[in-house]
């Protein structure tokens, strides 16, 4: 499994103007500043002045010093006309994911923060990889399928990231109930890999077992006559693991675990501060932190020679 992260790096001055006037002789100095930082938000509300650079990782569970750092690169944070030679934070870890998925097989699940969403997921998902981000805040639900048995019917919506049934209260409240995911089958197709949930619908007539798909499907992607834009992005609303489940909890703490990876970063240099100027310069370092990383875990663990 491999777990991408970002983080914003310090540059080696706070300054953003070039020149600024002495407080005490009333003369103006030359400051230095770094052309590719910005105040950008980390950690959901944290402002930072830096430059972001975008990682990948791999590591052994539950054994210290294991963590080998795959690829990396600098993310653009600014727009498109201020900073061309860069992709925006998603692109780039998507870029990453799917050079490591090239060069390295044996992958079979992918872990990124919110950044990520269903358009991203849904190109991770067809390569036939397990993709687990935490669910986004103020998704409504959308209708699935309205299934129908011979003494029964059932509404089933996505609604958390995950499939539910829709029911109505007696006083007029709507409330989704989370269907229990049985299976993830997945069935390898000629371009693509296929995911289904394998949901049980309960019923006072006994369960029902439905195969709802969790991959984009080509109806999906049909265009609304409306608003021509796709009818339903499902890697938006299911996930192929559930959030608030245990293995989508246990996924979620390898996506936890990769801020020690941030925080060793900071601290390997004084003040938290790269010493260099400008996004490329950054890059260079962390690829120097990244050799080290990895040379402890090859160390530690062990190479081929052992």
């Amino acid at each position: 499994m491999i777990n991408g992260d970002a983080t914003v790096v310090r540059p080696p001055s706070d300054q953003t103007e070039q020149f600024t006037r002495d407080e005490k002789t009333g003369k103006m100095r030359r400051r230095r500043v770094d052309p590719d930082a910005g105040i950008q938000i980390e950690g959901g509300d944290r402002a930072v002045y830096g430059k972001k650079i975008v990682s990948f990782s791999v590591r052994l569970p539950e054994r210290a010093h294991s963590r080998i750092i795959l690829n990396a690169d600098g993310a653009r944070h600014r727009s498109p006309e201020e900073d061309p030679d860069r992709e925006e934070e998603a692109s780039t870890a998507l870029r990453l994911a799917h050079e490591i998925l090239d060069r390295a097989p044996g992958v079979i699940a992918a872990v990124f923060d919110t950044a990520w969403r269903g358009t991203h997921r849904a190109r991770l998902v067809a390569r036939g990889i397990v993709v687990y981000t935490p669910q986004h805040d103020g998704i409504s639900p959308k209708p699935l399928n309205k299934y129908g048995y011979d003494h029964c019917i059932h509404d089933v919506y996505a609604a958390a990231g995950r499939s539910c049934e829709r029911h109505i209260s007696v006083d007029g409240q709507t409330i989704y109930t989370p269907l229990p995911v049985r299976e993830l089958p997945v069935r390898p197709g000629v371009n693509s890999y296929r995911f289904y949930h394998a949901v049980e619908i309960p019923c006072r007539n006994g369960p029902h077992i439905e195969l709802i798909p969790v991959y984009e499907t080509k109806e999906d992607r049909t265009l609304d006559p409306r608003t021509k834009r796709p009818k339903f992005n499902r890697c938006e609303h299911l996930r192929q693991i559930p959030p608030n489940t245990d293995l989508g909890d246990r996924l979620k703490g390898f996506r936890q675990d990769s801020e020690s990876t941030n925080c060793t970063l900071d601290y390997s240099h004084w003040d938290k501060r790269l010493p260099a100027y400008g996004a490329p310069g950054a890059l260079l370092i962390y690829l120097g932190f990244a050799w080290m990383i990895n040379s402890i875990a090859l160390g530690t663990v062990g190479g081929p020679h052992r």
